[in-house]
């Protein structure tokens, strides 16, 4: 449960850590239960408190959804920054930034299932949350086509990529229970383990591919 008694004697340091709670124990129902099945009272019961302290803190449910896709979109970025520590080659800096972003995300937000909740947002807040999920997406891209360039990676459609092994990251939800056997490490390093494998440049290249393996048609990314 999100931290929500505390002993701390600064008003403004008590709301801000309240109102974080807030947040990140509704992405948490959100995910498990859906945004559009979730309310302000399910939130409330988990933090026991009434609904009416929550409005101290927050004015409605896509307030919380905006704040919850923003604090997915810093997570991303700290991830990206990681990545760029650790990583020495462009397959070590996508490992070490996808693994971050996975293991944090969950660590934070639960299996943040309120990520690919955009409709919900309103126009404005759609449009920032958007902008910034672009931005990692072309990040993302990046890594790739440097893992190519330097030959840690094996030649394949960047964004294509991207898309398959973002739209897995997004997915976890669907499976996720906070009681199952494996830690948010532990899940993040299976599913990257996973996600790269198909990347390492092993010296098959596309237009030479393995024997018994067919060539296969690459569809149209956008």
């Amino acid at each position: 449960m999100a931290r929500w008694k505390n002993a701390l004697n600064t008003s403004d340091e008590i709301n801000r850590l309240k109102r974080e709670a807030v947040i990140r124990e509704s992405g948490r129902i959100f995910s498990r239960r859906g945004y559009h099945n979730s309310s302000l009272e399910d939130v409330a019961k988990s933090l026991k408190v009434s609904k009416g302290t929550l409005y101290n803190y927050v004015t409605d449910k896509e307030e919380i959804l905006y704040e919850c896709h923003k604090v997915a979109m810093d997570i991303a970025e700290q991830a990206f920054e990681v990545g760029a520590h650790e990583g020495a080659d462009g397959a070590s800096k996508l490992r070490s930034t996808l693994r971050n972003y996975i293991a944090v995300l969950h660590d934070e937000l639960g299996a943040c299932g309120v990520i690919t909740e955009i409709d919900g947002l309103k126009p404005n807040h759609r449009k920032e949350i958007v902008q910034r999920r672009d931005e990692h997406e072309r990040r993302f891209v990046a890594l790739l086509e440097e893992g190519v360039a330097d030959g840690s990676l094996r030649p394949v459609d960047a964004k294509l990529a991207v898309f398959t092994f973002l739209g897995a990251v997004n997915a976890i939800p669907r499976w996720y229970s906070p009681k199952g056997r494996l830690t948010n490490e532990q899940i993040a390093d299976g599913v990257v383990d996973i996600l790269l494998g198909g990347l390492a440049n092993t010296g098959v290249s596309a237009a030479n591919p393995a024997p018994g393996r067919r060539k296969s048609v690459t569809a149209r990314a956008t």
